[in-house]
């Protein structure tokens, strides 16, 4: 279950930078809208795969015989504080993620334009990628220990 959640959390994540994200760019504002609109509906498989995680990752973390409480003595135990570390971040990157994209659902009040929106799916890109960077580091982290 632990890595089916890392799985939809990347994998979609991925799967919007690479694909859904320039083939938007260059169809036009309809298919900008679509992006949008999958990308708010990607925010509840963000959730749902944070939760997945967390909750199998401190069941295996207690259950593992080399875990200690606060003691970073050994190679494992160091990754694992790191790799404790990155899901924070990459929960803190998910909601800022989920918060500008609310910002750029919500309809503006000065005819449909709004300065700060280009900022903000700047941002959202931003935030895309740093999250995939930060689940790489993870897995790889995963893989180290």
């Amino acid at each position: 279950m632990h890595v089916f959640g890392v799985i939809v959390w990347l994998g979609g994540l991925m799967f919007q930078s690479a694909i859904a994200a320039p083939v938007a760019q260059a169809e036009g504002e309809i298919a900008k809208a679509a992006l949008r609109k999958m990308s708010s509906r990607f925010i509840g498989f963000i959730w749902m795969s944070v939760w997945t995680v967390a909750v199998t990752g401190v069941l295996m973390m207690l259950l593992n015989p080399q875990f200690e409480w606060f003691r970073y003595h050994n190679t494992w135990s160091k990754l694992l504080g790191f790799k404790q570390l990155i899901f924070l971040l990459m929960i803190f990157y998910a909601f800022g993620y989920a918060r500008m994209l609310s910002y750029l659902n919500t309809p503006v009040s000065n005819g449909g334009f709004d300065e700060k929106a280009v900022l903000y799916r700047h941002r959202l890109n931003q935030f895309r990628k740093i999250s995939i960077a930060l689940g790489i580091v993870a897995l790889l982290l995963a893989a180290g220990m």
